[in-house]
Protein backbone atom coordinates (compact mmCIF):
# COMPACT_ATOMS: atom_id res chain seq x y z
CA UNK A 1 0.00 0.00 0.00
CA UNK A 2 1.24 3.76 -1.26
CA UNK A 3 0.12 6.89 0.27
CA UNK A 4 -2.11 8.20 -2.90
CA UNK A 5 -2.73 11.99 -1.73
CA UNK A 6 -0.56 13.25 -4.94
CA UNK A 7 -3.13 11.36 -7.08
CA UNK A 8 -6.33 13.40 -6.00
CA UNK A 9 -7.20 16.30 -8.32
CA UNK A 10 -5.56 19.92 -6.21
CA UNK A 11 -9.15 21.32 -6.79
CA UNK A 12 -11.21 18.84 -5.23
CA UNK A 13 -8.48 18.82 -1.82
CA UNK A 14 -9.46 20.69 1.03
CA UNK A 15 -6.99 21.67 3.11
CA UNK A 16 -7.72 19.45 5.88
CA UNK A 17 -7.45 16.32 2.91
CA UNK A 18 -4.07 18.21 2.65
CA UNK A 19 -3.44 18.88 6.23
CA UNK A 20 -4.14 14.65 7.27
CA UNK A 21 -1.98 13.82 4.25
CA UNK A 22 1.12 15.70 5.06
CA UNK A 23 1.23 14.33 8.42
CA UNK A 24 0.32 10.51 7.08
CA UNK A 25 3.46 11.33 4.26
CA UNK A 26 5.68 12.15 6.86
CA UNK A 27 4.76 9.27 9.44
CA UNK A 28 5.56 7.08 6.34
CA UNK A 29 8.60 8.30 5.51
CA UNK A 30 9.84 7.65 9.11
CA UNK A 31 8.46 4.59 8.98
CA UNK A 32 5.74 4.52 11.59
CA UNK A 33 3.59 3.36 8.80
CA UNK A 34 3.99 1.34 5.37
CA UNK A 35 1.49 3.53 3.61
CA UNK A 36 -1.96 4.70 3.08
CA UNK A 37 -4.69 4.31 0.65
CA UNK A 38 -7.12 7.46 0.34
CA UNK A 39 -10.47 6.64 -0.62
CA UNK A 40 -13.41 8.99 -1.97
CA UNK A 41 -14.43 12.54 -0.58
CA UNK A 42 -18.16 12.17 -0.23
CA UNK A 43 -20.17 15.04 1.97
CA UNK A 44 -17.27 16.24 3.97
CA UNK A 45 -16.17 12.57 4.68
CA UNK A 46 -13.36 10.91 3.63
CA UNK A 47 -11.88 7.27 4.28
CA UNK A 48 -8.18 6.57 4.28
CA UNK A 49 -7.36 2.78 4.78
CA UNK A 50 -3.47 2.76 6.72
CA UNK A 51 -1.13 0.35 6.66
CA UNK A 52 0.89 -0.31 10.24
CA UNK A 53 4.40 -1.75 9.65
CA UNK A 54 3.54 -4.94 10.82
CA UNK A 55 0.47 -4.89 7.73
CA UNK A 56 -2.73 -4.71 9.48
CA UNK A 57 -4.59 -2.17 8.39
CA UNK A 58 -7.34 -0.11 10.02
CA UNK A 59 -9.81 2.32 8.82
CA UNK A 60 -9.48 6.42 9.69
CA UNK A 61 -12.12 8.32 8.58
CA UNK A 62 -11.84 12.60 8.07
CA UNK A 63 -15.23 14.15 8.71
CA UNK A 64 -14.67 17.75 8.07
CA UNK A 65 -17.98 18.91 8.91
CA UNK A 66 -17.86 17.33 12.52
CA UNK A 67 -13.49 18.42 11.94
CA UNK A 68 -13.22 14.57 13.84
CA UNK A 69 -10.61 12.18 12.79
CA UNK A 70 -11.78 8.36 13.92
CA UNK A 71 -9.98 4.72 13.90
CA UNK A 72 -13.45 3.01 13.36
CA UNK A 73 -13.80 -0.36 14.97
CA UNK A 74 -9.91 -0.01 15.38
CA UNK A 75 -9.78 -3.09 18.53
CA UNK A 76 -12.36 -5.48 19.39
CA UNK A 77 -12.59 -5.08 23.59
CA UNK A 78 -16.11 -5.73 25.09
CA UNK A 79 -17.37 -3.04 27.22
CA UNK A 80 -16.73 -4.85 31.12
CA UNK A 81 -13.38 -6.19 29.20
CA UNK A 82 -9.60 -5.92 31.13
CA UNK A 83 -8.32 -4.03 27.64
CA UNK A 84 -11.24 -1.77 27.62
CA UNK A 85 -10.69 -0.48 31.11
CA UNK A 86 -6.74 -0.05 30.01
CA UNK A 87 -7.62 1.57 26.73
CA UNK A 88 -10.03 3.84 28.60
CA UNK A 89 -7.35 4.87 31.38
CA UNK A 90 -4.75 5.74 28.04
CA UNK A 91 -7.34 7.96 26.63
CA UNK A 92 -7.73 9.71 30.17
CA UNK A 93 -3.82 10.28 30.73
CA UNK A 94 -3.53 11.20 27.20
CA UNK A 95 -6.03 13.90 27.74
CA UNK A 96 -5.00 14.90 31.55
CA UNK A 97 -3.02 18.22 31.42
CA UNK A 98 0.34 17.91 31.49
CA UNK A 99 0.73 18.87 35.17
CA UNK A 100 -1.66 16.40 35.97
CA UNK A 101 -0.42 13.00 35.68
CA UNK A 102 -2.16 9.74 35.73
CA UNK A 103 -0.88 6.66 36.22
CA UNK A 104 -2.50 3.35 34.03
CA UNK A 105 -3.18 -0.03 35.64
CA UNK A 106 -0.37 -1.19 33.36
CA UNK A 107 1.98 0.85 35.38
CA UNK A 108 2.92 3.87 32.83
CA UNK A 109 2.51 7.48 33.55
CA UNK A 110 2.58 9.94 30.66
CA UNK A 111 1.95 7.41 27.88
CA UNK A 112 1.07 10.58 25.11
CA UNK A 113 -0.67 13.55 25.54
CA UNK A 114 -3.18 16.02 23.50
CA UNK A 115 -3.26 19.41 24.04
CA UNK A 116 -6.30 20.24 24.96
CA UNK A 117 -6.68 23.60 23.36
CA UNK A 118 -5.53 21.77 19.95
CA UNK A 119 -8.10 18.87 20.30
CA UNK A 120 -10.37 16.35 22.25
CA UNK A 121 -10.18 12.67 22.76
CA UNK A 122 -13.78 10.60 22.40
CA UNK A 123 -13.06 6.62 22.81
CA UNK A 124 -16.61 4.81 22.28
CA UNK A 125 -17.48 0.84 21.69
CA UNK A 126 -20.43 -0.63 20.19
CA UNK A 127 -20.95 -4.19 19.52
CA UNK A 128 -17.53 -4.87 20.21
CA UNK A 129 -15.79 -2.68 18.40
CA UNK A 130 -13.60 0.07 19.90
CA UNK A 131 -13.16 3.14 18.00
CA UNK A 132 -10.78 6.17 18.74
CA UNK A 133 -11.63 9.56 17.41
CA UNK A 134 -9.84 13.21 18.44
CA UNK A 135 -11.74 16.21 17.24
CA UNK A 136 -10.17 18.94 15.57
CA UNK A 137 -10.00 22.34 17.04
CA UNK A 138 -7.97 25.79 15.51
CA UNK A 139 -7.73 23.64 12.50
CA UNK A 140 -5.06 21.82 13.73
CA UNK A 141 -5.37 18.68 11.11
CA UNK A 142 -1.30 17.87 11.05
CA UNK A 143 -1.09 17.93 15.24
CA UNK A 144 -4.32 15.73 14.95
CA UNK A 145 -3.51 13.26 13.00
CA UNK A 146 0.18 12.83 14.76
CA UNK A 147 -1.60 12.82 18.04
CA UNK A 148 -4.23 9.98 16.87
CA UNK A 149 -1.82 7.96 15.32
CA UNK A 150 0.58 7.58 18.02
CA UNK A 151 -2.60 6.67 20.71
CA UNK A 152 -3.94 4.40 17.83
CA UNK A 153 -0.15 3.02 18.11
CA UNK A 154 -0.07 2.95 21.91
CA UNK A 155 -3.86 1.21 21.50
CA UNK A 156 -2.89 -1.35 19.53
CA UNK A 157 0.16 -2.50 21.57
CA UNK A 158 -1.74 -2.92 24.25
CA UNK A 159 -3.96 -5.35 22.64
CA UNK A 160 -1.46 -7.70 21.26
CA UNK A 161 1.26 -7.18 23.98
CA UNK A 162 1.45 -9.29 27.32
CA UNK A 163 4.04 -7.36 28.64
CA UNK A 164 3.47 -4.44 30.31
CA UNK A 165 3.80 -1.00 28.27
CA UNK A 166 6.30 0.65 30.36
CA UNK A 167 8.70 -1.75 28.43
CA UNK A 168 7.20 -1.54 25.22
CA UNK A 169 6.91 2.27 24.71
CA UNK A 170 8.74 3.97 22.00
CA UNK A 171 8.29 7.65 22.80
CA UNK A 172 9.12 8.15 19.10
CA UNK A 173 6.34 10.26 17.62
CA UNK A 174 5.05 11.63 21.00
CA UNK A 175 7.79 14.32 20.92
CA UNK A 176 6.59 16.45 17.91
Amino acid sequence: MTHSCDFVAPIRRSKEVKAVCAALRALVERGALRGFQEGKLRVGRMPLDIEWPDGRVSRLRIDIEAATLTFTGLLEAGAGSALFRDLKALVRTAQAPARDPVRLDVGRVDAIRVDPGRAMLRMTEQGGAVSLAIIVTRGEYEYCTRRLIELAREALALALEPMPLAQSYSPALANQ
